[in-house]
């Protein structure tokens, strides 16, 4: 979903705050957009005319700090789902600013019975709030047409925000809610397929409204609402096919280290013999030091270290850990091996992504077979 992103040197409430590169550039844009329509905008709210709204740079001023507030506003929208979570035990790795708004990214979903809706509803509520600060500060202070505009802004704002967000459609808000009230009544699995379908339905019809009103960045949200939609129907199937699967009963084990003072080409001599091209570097006590793989080789001299080329720190993975974590872990990190370790951090065995999709095909052509098994022609 994201690319090249930046961490902020502050926490919001322990919770780190990143900002994706695609937020750089929509922020200006915004600006601009905004800035250009202040005197229109000001005349629709009802906020009396003023010179100064129109005058030299000043619209554009205001549009800047619109779009920063607006931003803002989402930071406190994505807050509001991840306090909510914790709340379930959910750990939020951070909140991301990106080209279409915000994300709180969790680390699961909680599945406890409506803990979704909850911590999907709690993002709109937090925006209905701000609205309501804004207006109410509108009105309580003294007139300034600048201020005025801001605050105006910011409340109409919110509730677009809000009311966008409970659109029944994945990701959205709304989606999640929708998506934990089914599971009240049907499997998870079958909820979420269900959403999945409501989501794309909507997001075919919003697609068709946006390119029929020259809507493009509407056009965007559609789009991006399908394909996440697709994203989550795939984590959901990987979730089944692997559910109840633990790494240990697919890593390798004993796995192969090798030592932090092996040479490049002793190292090229195992490559060829191995059936994976990463290995763990380890101590004479086993505890992992870090991982070498053929790309690390590229271009070094034969009679360099392993040492000198590996790569640290180590992803690594317990036993006892779900095999669904596991490949999460390894798509998000784009990673082909995990290290599987103790809790003193000496090797057990590696994990590889061809050793769950194996898994995976296995019980999905044995689900296929079941199916046909059990249907009966008409």
């Amino acid at each position: 979903m994201f690319g090249r992103t930046f961490r902020l040197p502050f926490r919001l409430v322990g919770i780190p705050l990143d900002v994706d590169m695609s937020f750089l550039v929509i922020l200006p844009i915004m600006a601009w957009l905004i800035g250009s329509r202040v005197g229109a905008l000001a005349q629709l709210w009802g906020i009396p005319a003023s010179h100064m709204l129109e005058s030299g740079a000043i619209p554009y001023v205001l549009g800047l700090i619109a779009a920063l507030g607006l931003f803002i506003c989402v930071v406190l929208h994505e807050l509001g789902h991840s306090v909510v979570a914790r709340t379930f035990g959910v750990k939020v790795r951070s909140i991301t600013l990106w080209f279409l708004g915000g994300v709180a990214k969790l680390e699961e979903i909680p599945r406890k019975a409506g803990a979704e809706a909850i911590v999907g509803i709690a993002g709109p509520i937090v925006s209905l709030v701000l609205a309501a600060i804004c207006w109410g500060l509108l009105v309580a202070i003294p007139q300034n047409p600048g201020v005025d505009f801001i605050l105006a802004y910011l409340a109409v704002m919110n509730v677009t925000l809000a009311i966008f967000n409970m659109i029944p459609a994945l990701p959205l808000d709304g989606g999640r809610v929708l998506r934990s009230i089914l599971a009240l009544f049907m499997s998870y699995t079958g909820a979420t397929r269900v959403a999945v379908v409501v989501s794309q339905v909507l997001a075919v019809a919003m697609g068709l409204f946006a390119l029929f009103t020259g809507q493009w960045f509407l056009l965007l949200v559609a789009l991006f609402i399908y394909m996440a939609g697709r994203a989550e129907t795939q984590a959901t199937n990987v979730e089944e096919l692997l559910a109840g699967a633990h790494v240990s009963d697919l890593m390798t084990a004993p796995a192969q280290g090798v030592p932090p003072e092996l040479s490049v080409e002793e190292l090229s001599h195992r490559v060829l013999h191995a059936h994976h091209h990463t290995f763990p570097v380890v101590d004479e006590a086993e505890h992992v030091l870090g991982v070498v793989s053929v790309r690390n080789m590229v271009n070094q001299p034969p009679g360099a270290h392993v040492a000198e080329i590996m790569t640290t720190p180590v992803a690594t993975v317990t036993p006892a850990a779900d095999a669904a974590a596991a490949y999460k872990q390894m798509r998000e990190n784009d990673l082909d091996l995990l290290v599987v370790t103790d809790s003193a951090r000496r090797l057990l065995g590696v994990l590889t992504r061809m050793d769950i999709l194996r898994l995976m095909q296995l019980r999905s052509m044995a689900a296929g077979v079941f199916r046909r098994q059990h249907v009966r022609p008409a």
